[in-house]
């Protein structure tokens, strides 16, 4: 229970980006931070820009730093300007939407959602 108990300081800076679609980077700082069950980082809009019909297969919050950040689901849209956040359920089926300069901060649980796919995939094929 003691492992990894140091605790960080977290910032834009600590680890470059990298481009998810056109005009909407990811920095994956507490995801490579590797000292949790959480994962998550910076997400920045460097032009306005969207990522359709994501399926959640983890829970995730966002909070809103700089501009504007929406996410649209079957449920409807839900905007969220600087200081406020957004909570997404597992399960939910969305559309992520920034204006440019845009920055958010997100986390999610489990951290290894894509790991925990995977196996779920090889457990069916057997």
């Amino acid at each position: 229970m003691g492992q990894h108990t140091t605790v960080k300081r977290l910032t834009e800076g600590d680890l470059p980006y990298s481009e998810l679609v056109p005009g909407l980077e990811l920095s994956r700082a507490i995801t490579n931070a590797g000292t949790t069950q959480l994962g998550g980082g910076y997400m920045r809009f460097v032009t306005d820009a969207e990522f359709p019909g994501w399926t959640l297969t983890y829970d995730e919050v966002l909070f809103v730093q700089k501009g504007e950040l929406e996410v649209a689901s079957d449920s409807g849209s839900v905007k969220a300007h600087p200081g406020e956040a957004i909570l997404i359920p597992k399960g939910a089926k969305v559309t992520y939407r920034g204006r440019a300069m845009t920055l958010a901060f997100f986390v999610l649980w489990p951290f290894d959602w894509d790991k925990k796919n995977e196996e779920s995939r090889e457990a069916r094929r057997t």
